[in-house]
This record gives C-alpha cells, structure tokens and sequence, in this order.
C-alpha cells in the first residue's frame, strides 16, 4: 500500500532528527521503487547467469545508500536523487558478481593443473599416490596462502598456538623453497606467490608446457623431502 507523500515527509523528518527506526521506514516505504529499477534492468539483461532476487538485493543496497546521503532541503525529489544510485548499485553489483565468477573459475583451472602436475605417476599404488597427491596440493596451498600473505601479517591477530606454529611452518617453507634450482625457484614463485598458470610460465621462461609441469612437480617433492626432514607434517 503506497505511503502519503505526508506520512512520507514526517518519516524523513524522523530520519533527519536521529531516528535510527525511520530508516527501516523509509527502506519499506520505497521499496517497490528499488523493485521497479531491479525489474527493468533484469528485464535488459544480457546473461542469465544472476537471478531477479539479486538485482533486487542489489537495487536495495543501493537504495539505503541513496536514503543515507539524501537532503531535502536541495530541492530535488527523493526519487530523481536516487535513481543513479540505484542503478548503479545493480551495476556494481553484477560486476561484482561476474568478477567472482572468473575468480572462481581461474582458482579450478589452476588447482586442476597442480593435480594434473603431481598425479602422473605409474609406479605407484593408488592410495600411495593419493597420499603423495594430498601432501604436494597442501604444500601448494601453504605457500599460495603465505603469498597473499606476504606484505604483511593478517588483518586480525591470531595469538593461538596453531596461529604460531602456521606461521613457522610458513618461515620453514619459505627457506626450503630459496634452496630450490633457479628454475624450479622461478616457477614456484610465479605460480604460487604471482598466481600465474602453467601456460603464462612456459611463455614468460621460454619453456613448453611439459616443462613447466614437470618443473613444478619436481619442486614440490623437493619441498616435500626437506619439510618431511625437518620432522614437519604438511599433510594437514
């Protein structure tokens, strides 16, 4: 049931007064507004890859932030005010959305490759090479996660006794992998610390790509060898 532009005016008033519950107010009372701008732009849309419910999420993100920012006393209705904000809220979000996507898309294209590297062997027993398999992806994961973490430590701190001993696992990593050959070095870094598949690698080195591949398998049971001599278990 639509709200009287007087019911209106006295919630914005609330609003500007303070009143954290106008807020809500206003978020309901113009919400078949951010509906209308979610329906024509599904309607536009060019992939079907999102559902109406997240334009309309995204249309009423927008439409807080329009409340937010929005001043009467400028002149301009509510509506007009909000209507590039809004819209563009949908926009960002689809982009969002889409960017994540590609990520996710990327990060199984890449861990599709590690298996590939490190599961080719023929003289083992399968759950002897699955055991092996288990170990090298973790190995990878640990130095992708102290790539990311390179610059600096998390942002919330950790003072648990796992949060330490990671840490040290990932100082122990780091100096076992400045042991590595230059060229397994190379790849390991570019890989895991630069996020580059296999393919950019071969280009970047002037190697093919069974190069590479058996380069990156023979750094990680390197890792391997030197962790496991240290009496470290990576397997977790």
């Amino acid at each position: 049931m639509p709200v009287s532009e007087d019911v209106l005016e006295t919630v914005w008033q609330r609003f500007h007064g303070g009143e954290a519950e106008a807020r809500a107010a206003l978020a309901q009372a113009y919400d078949a507004y951010a509906r209308m701008h979610a329906a024509r732009m599904y309607a536009r849309r060019v992939q079907d890859d999102l559902e109406f419910d997240d334009y309309l999420q995204y249309a009423r993100v927008g439409l807080l932030e329009a409340i937010d920012r929005y001043q009467d006393s400028r002149g301009a209705k509510f509506e007009t005010f909000a209507s590039s904000r809004v819209s563009g809220a949908i926009l960002n979000g689809i982009d969002s959305a889409s960017d994540l996507r590609e990520q996710v898309a990327a990060r199984k294209r890449i861990v599709s490759q590690r298996v590939g590297a490190l599961a080719d062997r023929q003289d083992a027993d399968v759950f002897g090479q699955l055991a092996e398999l288990a170990i090298g992806l973790a190995v990878g994961f640990l130095l992708e996660e102290t790539g990311l973490y390179a610059a600096g430590e998390r942002e919330y701190a950790d003072n648990s006794y796992h949060g330490v001993e990671l840490r040290q696992l990932r100082n122990t990593l780091m100096a076992a992998l400045e042991q590595l050959p230059p060229l397994q070095r190379r790849v390991v870094h570019a890989h895991y610390l630069q996020q580059q598949p296999f393919g950019e690698i071969a280009q970047a080195c002037e190697l093919s790509a069974g190069r590479v591949t058996q380069l990156h398998k023979e750094a990680m049971t390197a890792l391997r060898r030197q962790l496991r001599g240290r009496g470290l278990d990576v397997s977790l």
